[in-house]
């Protein structure tokens, strides 16, 4: 097994038990440990690296999804995506970002097994007046809300779940949950994440 293959976390699997895969980018590598511990009844898996960006992870569904046989993903990519390049253009841009959740979607459904949940983004934050937006040159938090609201259309129009982890850090104070770098988790928000996600889960199991 490749080191992109191996789990961070996971919880003893009895027959039974439910496999569920999380992808995602830093911020999912953050609360992945904590829903592993908190969800009892499941097996849970994740790359051991950040999955970026929705083509990223469309490039490596094969061994991050299909691979790994999983019952329920939980799956979210936006960050890396609405992030802006040298050149002003976004990493991928929207258009694009819409196409490769789409082309997820469908590789999901070829699987036939599995269930899906989408992930929206959660926010970004300038920690003082003039300082860039996170540690990428994101133009404003706006940025995230547009991509947000593209894969919210998309979720729903498949008549996915949706976990609305976005809201769950604004709700539980945005300035408590991200560290100074505007972006990354503080152990208080990766616990609200993880709340979040075991909840979504265990709605579906």
């Amino acid at each position: 097994m490749s080191a992109e293959n191996k789990q961070i976390a996971t919880t003893a699997r009895r027959h039974d038990d439910m496999k569920v895969v999380l992808i995602g980018d830093s911020i999912r590598m953050g609360y992945q440990q904590l829903v592993a511990q908190k969800c009892h009844g499941a097996e849970v898996w994740g790359p051991t690296q950040n999955c970026r960006h929705s083509l990223w992870a469309l490039d490596h569904f094969q061994e991050w999804v299909a691979a790994q046989e999983p019952d329920l993903i939980h799956v979210n990519f936006g960050i890396h995506d609405a992030s802006l390049q040298p050149d002003g253009d976004h990493q991928i841009i929207l258009p694009q970002y819409r196409l490769c959740l789409r082309r997820f979607i469908d590789k999901v459904k070829e699987l036939r097994k599995p269930k899906m949940i989408w992930a929206a983004t959660t926010p970004l934050y300038a920690s003082e007046p003039g300082k860039p937006m996170a540690q990428w040159p994101i133009k404003e938090g706006a940025e995230i809300a547009t991509y947000n609201a593209a894969a919210l259309e998309i979720a729903q129009s498949e008549g996915l779940p949706v976990n609305d982890l976005h809201n769950a850090i604004v709700r539980n104070d945005f300035t408590k949950c991200l560290k100074e770098d505007g972006c990354h988790m503080t152990e208080f928000g990766n616990d609200v994440l993880a709340d979040a996600v075991v909840k979504a889960i265990g709605a579906l199991m």
